[in-house]
Parts: C-alpha cells; structure tokens; sequence
C-alpha cells in the first residue's frame, strides 16, 4: 500500500512540476505551423506566412494552450509585411482529435509605412477605392492589432477587431486639400469605424477632436 501512495504521489509531484513548467516558461515547437499558415491562407488564398518556432504556455484554469511565434513574415507574391507577433489559442481537447481546433488567432504588427500596407493589399483586392487612397496619403505610419475567431469548421467569424493607431500621416487631395501630422487611434469591428484623440492640420488648419464614429 505505501509503494502505491509512494507512486501516486511521485505522479501527482511529475505533473504538478510539469504544469507549474509548462504555465510559466512553456516548450518550443513547429507542431501548430502548418495549423496557423493554413488559417492566414483561409483569409487569401495569395497570402502565405513565413514562420519560426512557436513558443506554447500553458493555461490550466480554462484548459487551453497559448502558442506564440516572433517575427513572422507576411508575403503577397512579391509584397512583404513584417509582423511583430502571431498568437493562437487551442482547447487542450482538440490534440485528441485529429484535427486541432484554434479558436483564434491575434496579429500584431511592426510599425508599418501606410502606403507599403495599402500596396500590400492591392496586391489582392483592387478596388478603385484603395488605388484612390495610395494616391493621396504622402506619408504616414500605422501600427495595426487584429483578433480574429474562427468557428468549428475553422471559418473566420464576423465579430473580428482590428485595433491601432496611425500617426504623421500626409494626405494631399488634388493639391488644393491638404492634411498633415494626422494622428488618431482606431478601433476596426464589422461596419463601425471608432476614431480618437484625432489631431491634425487642414491646410495650415489645427484641429483636435476627441471621438469620431462611422457607422457602415
């Protein structure tokens, strides 16, 4: 009897160091790699994802894993976006089956030049309305944070976030509007755009306001 509780409490000792090990310093894998370039293709099928070894912690009080990887790479044939930080979640009951579940994904960027972000996109979307835009934005720059879910087929939600700010940005519309040192924070959701602490010069014009929303 005391070599089974002997057993017993060496096991409960392994995994309790193990989990306090995996809650607090985490391990190294490329296991979720293909995981996480398959969900940023379904996003575009153009847009591929370079990847480094993702660091995973665990969560034990809601039984999921958090796995992190450190300056991936987007490309868009020839376009490439640096990002600052992908991270995933997975409910510790998918690895039991055959297909892990990500519940979602959080994209942080490096700061950004407007325009290459907006060459970017076009590379895949060539509305005349994102031509118009890198037309008239001189300069600037952007720092974007997104937050997409994903339901149990692994499609995209639409209850997505897109969160940043923009800063010094030049917008000059036919040479008779001019907008200079533009700065404001954004918040992104489906059909509503929330602006503030928005700064910026109209033709040698200050101006300051503290909230703009736009619906649809």
């Amino acid at each position: 009897m005391k070599i089974f509780l002997k057993l017993i409490a060496s096991i409960f000792f392994f995994l309790s160091i193990l989990v306090i090990y995996m809650s607090l310093i985490g391990l190294e894998t490329t296991r979720f790699n293909n995981q996480i370039i398959k969900k940023i293709g379904n996003i575009n099928k153009d847009l591929k994802v370079e990847l480094k070894e993702i660091k995973i912690i665990l969560d034990p009080l809601n039984l999921k894993l958090q796995a992190k990887t450190i300056g991936p790479r987007l490309k868009n044939n020839n376009k490439i976006l640096e990002i600052q930080s992908i991270k995933i979640q997975v409910p510790i009951s998918s690895l039991l089956s055959e297909k892990i579940l990500i519940e979602n994904v959080a994209i942080s960027t490096e700061t950004l030049k407007i325009k290459d972000l907006i060459s970017f996109i076009r590379v895949f979307n060539r509305s005349p309305e994102l031509y118009f835009l890198e037309k008239i934005i001189k300069k600037g720059f952007l720092i974007a944070n997104i937050k997409l879910n994903f339901d149990k087929e692994g499609n995209i939600k639409n209850d997505y976030k897109i969160k940043g700010f923009i800063k010094d940005a030049n917008i000059d519309i036919l040479k008779k509007y001019k907008f200079k040192n533009f700065n404001f924070d954004y918040e992104y959701k489906i059909s509503n755009l929330d602006l503030r602490n928005i700064s910026f010069l109209f033709n040698d014009l200050k101006i300051n306001s503290k909230n703009l929303n736009i619906d649809n």
